[in-house]
């Protein structure tokens, strides 16, 4: 039989990214949205590294497609594009309708 990799909640914490104390909160309510646990004592609670990645790739959906990526703009240089706005020194992006402005 494998050996399975169980983690602590602090691991779970970190690769959810929520506080330790928002990960032992929901769990003492039973909320539905975290993954399973393995009780190991009375104190002692860990998660199967498995089975978060399950949980996580069921929960997000597997992309068929690769996210889009926001074009690169330097902090000196002018907006080149019609959907990027600079304010206050920074540049982000903006909907279409909000160009017109």
């Amino acid at each position: 039989m494998p050996v399975r990799a169980l983690q602590p909640t602090r691991w779970l914490a970190q690769r959810l990214g929520l506080s330790v104390s928002t990960i032992e909160r929901l769990r003492a309510r039973g909320d539905p949205n975290l993954p399973p646990h393995v009780l190991i004592g009375p104190q002692t609670i860990r998660y199967d590294e498995a089975v978060v990645e399950a949980w996580l790739a069921a929960r997000m959906g597997v992309a068929e497609t690769p996210m889009p990526v926001a074009p690169e703009v330097s902090a000196t240089s002018a907006p080149s594009s019609p959907g990027l706005r600079t304010r206050f020194g920074k540049t982000r992006l903006v909907s279409p309708a909000t160009v017109a402005d």
